[in-house]
């Protein structure tokens, strides 16, 4: 900051200096351009040697502080020769060639030149401009610019001290201030650094009710909001992934305990082993959906993603539920056009199977279950079931993991993500899967959009 500011003001002082150094010498050349004009008009009437200069206290020689009102005149020739000059000149000024050129030419140069190593600042004057008397003669009048430049010295040196001073100054203004505006910032930040894992409950309240710091606590509030409602979710989902986990490894141990407490037939012992695979089965199937689950929290892109026919896809679905369905004398029924989706066939596939199976656990038997396939702008499959229907105070837990509507519901019916699984297959495909709620007739209706491939119709 402090560099920022002195550059800044640096700047600004070399641009002052720099206007007022073509100032005064403006200033300078105006001054000797009218006396030029004076001294010109005042020799009109006479030529040659013969021309008299006025010895007054602009062309005095004086000494100590008052030099800067010293000025020469001197009386040039065409072809570059002096003829006069002031009395405070001990010998001829020099004529410089270009100005004597110009000034030949019939217009007045201005130079800057050195004469016996001092700076002068010279204006050549052709007096032609004045008198037939003098058409072949020039006057340059002079003066020194060592007091123009002793000005400028002054003037520097005093822009630099002020320079330094607002520096200094603006830095240190500049700490307080922003050490007072800062203050509830570091406050606020304080508080939000207390904030740890297990204490998310809390919240910020520093300078909450000033207006410039309201919205940043607000934001900082909501977040830790959202970190709450997530560490809650996630402690949730993992005590009930325990649990599940728990269940079908308890059975195991158990059932590998009582088989090892003494010798069992070939029989026994291959009962054993099928009841094992079970639960082994079950938990293959349980990691499969965490793992499912987990890439939906992720965001991870699919593993794998190509052109499928959805309508395929459906029936092949039904036709494998089509023996459980009959066990339950439950119809199903498909109405189906073409659509072509992108995406991962597996993972769509297992949305639309918790989808059936879904619906053909719910439903009652001699009733059915209606799917419908439709690909206008999008691939739209709907569910019907004619089941009992979702309960209104289940509906906001219908995709929440691990939740079972129904506690009567037996362990080998299913750990309750089919349709927080359905939901993430979708949403991995960059659709959604909706609750549209209980069909007039009974039964719950569940709705999957998802976009078509390019030319997926």
């Amino acid at each position: 900051m402090a560099q920022g500011v002195l550059a800044l003001l640096a700047a600004a002082g070399m641009a002052s200096v720099l206007a007022l150094r073509g100032i005064l010498q403006a200033q300078l050349d105006s001054t000797l351009l009218h006396l030029a004009e004076v001294e010109a008009q005042a020799g009109a009437a006479t030529s040659g040697p013969d021309f008299q200069f006025h010895e007054g206290v602009l062309l005095a020689a004086r000494e100590g502080p008052a030099v800067e009102l010293t000025r020469y005149a001197q009386l040039w020739t065409h072809d570059g020769r002096p003829l006069a000059r002031s009395r405070n000149l001990a010998a001829d000024l020099e004529l410089p060639p270009d100005a004597l050129a110009d000034a030949v030419a019939g217009r007045v140069a201005t130079r800057t030149q050195l004469w016996r190593g001092r700076p002068l600042r010279s204006v050549v004057y052709p007096l032609e401009l004045v008198g037939a008397a003098h058409q072949v003669h020039l006057l340059q009048v002079a003066a020194p610019l060592e007091p123009v430049r002793q000005t400028l010295a002054r003037f520097a040196l005093l822009v630099a001290i002020l320079t330094l001073l607002g520096t200094v100054g603006a830095y240190a203004l500049g700490r307080r201030l922003s050490a007072a505006a800062l203050r509830p910032t570091a406050e606020i930040t304080a508080q939000a650094e207390a904030i740890s894992a297990g204490t998310l409950s809390e919240r910020i309240t520093a300078h909450a009710d000033v207006e410039e710091f309201t919205r940043l606590v607000t934001v900082l509030n909501g977040m830790l909001n959202r970190l709450d409602r997530s560490f809650q979710i996630q402690r949730q989902f993992t005590a009930d992934a325990s649990h599940e986990l728990r269940a079908p490894l308890t059975v195991l141990q158990g059932d590998i305990d009582v088989t090892l407490k003494r010798e069992r037939t070939a029989g026994q012992y291959q009962e054993t082993l099928v009841r094992c695979r079970e639960e082994v089965e079950r938990l293959a199937r349980l990691a499969t959906d965490l793992l499912v689950l987990a890439r939906s929290d992720a965001a991870l892109p699919l593993e794998h993603s190509g052109d499928v026919e959805l309508r395929g896809l459906v029936e092949r679905v039904l036709e494998r539920f089509q023996p459980l369905a009959g066990n339950r004398q439950v119809r199903l029924e498909l109405t189906a056009r073409e659509a072509t989706v992108l995406g991962d066939e597996r993972l769509l596939e297992r949305l639309v199977t918790n989808l059936v199976d879904n619906a053909v656990k719910h439903s009652e038997p001699g009733g059915r279950v209606r799917i419908e396939l439709t690909g206008a702008a999008t691939a739209v499959l709907t569910v019907r079931d004619e089941g009992p229907g979702v309960r209104p105070e289940h509906v906001p837990h219908l995709f929440v993991r691990f939740f079972r509507g129904d506690p009567a519901r037996q362990r080998d019916e299913g750990t309750g993500l089919g349709l927080a699984i359905a939901r993430a297959g979708a949403e991995a495909h960059g659709g959604r899967l909706e609750f549209l709620g209980n069909a007039p007739e009974g039964g719950a209706v569940f709705r999957v959009t998802l976009p078509l491939a390019a030319g997926g119709v």
